[in-house]
C-alpha cells in the first residue's frame, strides 16, 4: 500500500502525528524518569508561578480542570508538589513545588529542551521562528474552539 495522497495533505492529521512524535521523543529523552509531558507542563507552571491554582494551570496549559486536579494529586502523592488552602480565597488551593519537585525539574529540563531541538532539527532557525509564529497564530485564533481554552492575555 502506498502512502495516502489524501490524508498527508490534511493539517489535522499532520498536527496530531507531530504531537504523537513529540510525546514519543519526550518520553525517550526522559527514559528512566517517571514523568509525562503533561506533568512536566504542570511542574513548569508551578515553578514559574508558586502558589498558582488549578484554574490558572488549566488556563495556562489548555487542560481540562479535572485533568489538572488528577495530575496535581498524583504529583502531590509522589512528593513533587504541595497544596494548601489559599489564605485569601478559601475556595482555592495554592500549589507549590517541593524540593523533590525542583530536583525533578532540574533533572528533566535539559532533556525536554533536547526533545524540542530533536523535533525541530529539520528546520532552519528562520523556519523554526516562522513555524512557531504560525502555530501561535493558529492556537490564538482557534482557541475558542477547544474544549479547554488557554488564557491568551
Amino acid at each position: 500500500m502506498e502512502r495516502s495522497n489524501i490524508i498527508w495533505k490534511k493539517p489535522g492529521f499532520l498536527i496530531r502525528r507531530l504531537q504523537q512524535i513529540q510525546v514519543a521523543v519526550f518520553l525517550s529523552e526522559c527514559a528512566g524518569i517517571d514523568i509525562t509531558p503533561v506533568q512536566w507542563g504542570i511542574l513548569t507552571i508551578v515553578a514559574e508561578y508558586p502558589g498558582v491554582g488549578h484554574i490558572e494551570i488549566s488556563e495556562e496549559l489548555g487542560l481540562d480542570r479535572s485533568n489538572v486536579a488528577n495530575v496535581v494529586n498524583r504529583l502531590v502523592s509522589r512528593g513533587m508538589l504541595k497544596q494548601k488552602l489559599s489564605p485569601t480565597d478559601r475556595r482555592k488551593k495554592d500549589i507549590i513545588l517541593t524540593k523533590a519537585g525542583q530536583k525533578l525539574i532540574e533533572q528533566v529540563e535539559s532533556r525536554a529542551l533536547r526533545a524540542q531541538r530533536k523535533i525541530l532539527t529539520p528546520l532552519s532557525e528562520e523556519e523554526v521562528d516562522v513555524f512557531v509564529d504560525l502555530l501561535t497564530r493558529l492556537v490564538r485564533e482557534n482557541n475558542h474552539l477547544g474544549r479547554a481554552t488557554l488564557r491568551l492575555a
